[in-house]
C-alpha cells in the first residue's frame, strides 16, 4: 500500500507486507528481511512516477515470492535483467541483538547516565552472554526469552527486556533494522510473586528505638573505628523525610532555603555508585521543613568537606550507602530485633515506607505525599503503603 510522504524527506512511501519502498538519498530502494537476513535493492532515482511503479511492481513480487516460499536468496530473479531501471542489487550486514546492542550503547554513551552504564546495560550484556548466537537472531524473541529465563527471574528480566526493546526501537528509527520483534516481550514474561518486603515499615516507636540507637551507640563495639552517633543525623534525616538515600547523601547546605517566611529543601541530585546525577524521577521537588526537621538541621555539625555535604563520610567525601547498609544500619537493627524492641529487620530504605505509610494513615491523600517524596500516586499505593497488622475491627 501506498503511503502518503513528505516530497522532500527519506523514508517508506510505499508498503506490501514485510517489503518496503523507501525514498533514501534521493533514490527509491527496496527493503525486506527473509531468514534473518537484510536485503535492500536500489531502483533509480526518484524523481518520476515510472522509476516509483518499478519499485513497487517490484517489492510486490518479492512480497509474492516469500508468501509462496519461492523467494530467490541469490536475488538473480530480481537482478537488472528484469528491470530497467533496477541497480546493482546491494546485501545488507546481517544484524543480530548483539550488534544492534552496540549500534544504540554507541549512540547514546554521552546522553545517559554513567550509572545506568554501571549498571543497567551491564546487566544487559550479562543477558545477551548468557544465550546462544541462535538466540541472538532478531528472528527468534522467544527462544531469547526461553533461554534468559532458564537463568533469571521474570523481576530481574523486566529492566533488561526494557534496554532492549528501547535499543530496537532506536534501531527501528534510525533504520538499521525494519522492525522491532522484542516489542511484545515484556508482557509475555512469567508473573513473578510481588516483594513483600516494598510494603513494610517500621511502626513509628521502631523508627525511635533505631534512632536512639544510633545516637547511643547502644550497641556500638568498643573496638569500632567509627561510632554509630556519628550516622545518627543520618538515620533520622531519612527517617523524617522519607528522602532516598542517595538523595541524602547528596544534600548540601546549600540545599537548604528560606522561601516565603519558610525553610525548605530543594532535592534536585543523587549520588550513587560513584556518580551525582538527577533524582529518580528527573524531577526537581521542594520539601517544606517542620519543627522538628529543623530541630535536627540545627544539631548536625557543619563538618569541613570539599563538596559542603550535609551527610559527609568520615573521610569527608560522598557518604557509601553499601558499607553502610551492612557495617553499621545491619548490626544496629539486627540486634533491635532480637532484643525484640522492633517486630523484624528491615533495610535502611524502609524508612522511606515507614515515612510514607505514617503520613498516609495520619489521612494526607496519596497525591501530596506522592509529591512529597517524589513519586506518583499509583506507585505509593502499589509500592510503599504498608498494611496495618494490630488492627483491631471497629464494631458496627
Amino acid at each position: 500500500m501506498f503511503i502518503t510522504p513528505d516530497d522532500n524527506k527519506d523514508g517508506v512511501v510505499a508498503k506490501y507486507g514485510k517489503v518496503s519502498v523507501e525514498r533514501f538519498q534521493g533514490s527509491y530502494r527496496i527493503r525486506w528481511r527473509f531468514n534473518g537476513q537484510g536485503y535492500a535493492i536500489t531502483v533509480g532515482k526518484a524523481d518520476t512516477d515510472t522509476t516509483l511503479k518499478v519499485a513497487s511492481a517490484k517489492a510486490q513480487e518479492i512480497n509474492s515470492d516469500i508468501l509462496m516460499e519461492r523467494f530467490d536468496e541469490s536475488l538473480a530473479k530480481y537482478s537488472p535483467k528484469h528491470a530497467q531501471a533496477l541497480a546493482p542489487v546491494q546485501r545488507v550486514t546481517k544484524l543480530n541483538l548483539a550488534d544492534v546492542w552496540e549500534h544504540y550503547k554507541q549512540a547514546h554513551v554521552q546522553r545517559v547516565a554513567k550509572t545506568t552504564q554501571k549498571k543497567d546495560w551491564k546487566e544487559v550484556e550479562r543477558c545477551l552472554a548468557k544465550v546462544s548466537s541462535e538466540a541472538l537472531d532478531l528472528d527468534n524473541p522467544h527462544l531469547l526469552l526461553q533461554e534468559l529465563l532458564e537463568h533469571y527471574s521474570s523481576s530481574t528480566l523486566k529492566k533488561a527486556i526494557a534496554n532492549i526493546n528501547a535499543a530496537s526501537n532506536w534501531s527501528v528509527e534510525t533504520k538499521l533494522i525494519s522492525d522491532n520483534p522484542y516489542h511484545n516481550l515484556k508482557k509475555q514474561l512469567p508473573k513473578g510473586q510481588k516483594s513483600k518486603r516494598s510494603k513494610e515499615c517500621f511502626e513509628p516507636e521502631e523508627v525511635k528505638s533505631i534512632i536512639q540507637s544510633f545516637s547511643s551507640n547502644e550497641f556500638c563495639s568498643p573496638a569500632s573505628a567509627y561510632s554509630h552517633s556519628y550516622y545518627s543525623g543520618y538515620v533520622e534525616f531519612l527517617a523524617l523525610t522519607g528522602f532516598r538515600p542517595e538523595e541524602a547523601i547528596a544534600l548540601n547546605w546549600n540545599d537548604i532555603k528560606e522561601r516565603n517566611g519558610r525553610t525548605v529543601i530543594v532535592v534536585s541530585k543523587a549520588y550513587s555508585k560513584g556518580e551525582l546525577k538527577d533524582t529518580k524521577t528527573y524531577n526537581t521537588r521542594i520539601f517544606p521543613c517542620n519543627d522538628q526537621l529543623l530541630s535536627l538541621l540545627r544539631r548536625i555539625p557543619k563538618r569541613q568537606n570539599e563538596n559542603n555535604l550535609v551527610f559527609p563520610s568520615v573521610e569527608g567525601g560522598y557518604l557509601n550507602q553499601y558499607n553502610f547498609l551492612n557495617r553499621q544500619w545491619r548490626p544496629v537493627v539486627i540486634k533491635l530485633y532480637q532484643s525484640g524492641k522492633i517486630s523484624q529487620y528491615l533495610p535502611c530504605y524502609n524508612l522511606r515506607h515507614s515515612l510514607i505509610t505514617r503520613l498516609i494513615r495520619d489521612g494526607y491523600d496519596p497525591s501530596t505525599v506522592a509529591a512529597l517524596v517524589g513519586n506518583s500516586p499509583q506507585v505509593i499505593l502499589d509500592h510503599y503503603l504498608a498494611a496495618k497488622k494490630d488492627l483491631t475491627l471497629p464494631e458496627l
